[in-house]
């Protein structure tokens, strides 16, 4: 599901993570200078990978409207980056 906040309260990535787990979230910046500060305002959180889809929308249509924003979380339906495979030595 996506839950659309538009807070107006600049919080940091821990912080809505620390809240929302499981979930990925938008939130907008207010430069593109502030991107390594890992804050923002969050915009809107998808607490299951069902509405990712959705939130990707959501940032597009911000981004056409001229917001800068920056996706961030995770499901944690897996918990690891990349490709995993096992090895069996033969």
């Amino acid at each position: 599901m996506l839950k659309i906040l538009d807070e107006k309260v600049l919080k940091t990535d821990d912080e809505i993570e620390e809240q929302y787990k499981d979930c990925k979230y938008l939130t907008i910046i207010d430069s593109y200078d502030k991107i390594a500060d890992n804050d923002g305002y969050l915009y809107c959180v998808s607490t299951s990978d069902e509405s990712f889809n959705e939130l990707i929308e959501e940032r597009d249509r911000l981004e056409d409207a001229g917001k800068i924003c920056v996706l961030g979380g995770s499901y944690n339906n897996g918990g690891a980056v990349g490709v995993q495979y096992e090895y069996k030595e033969q």
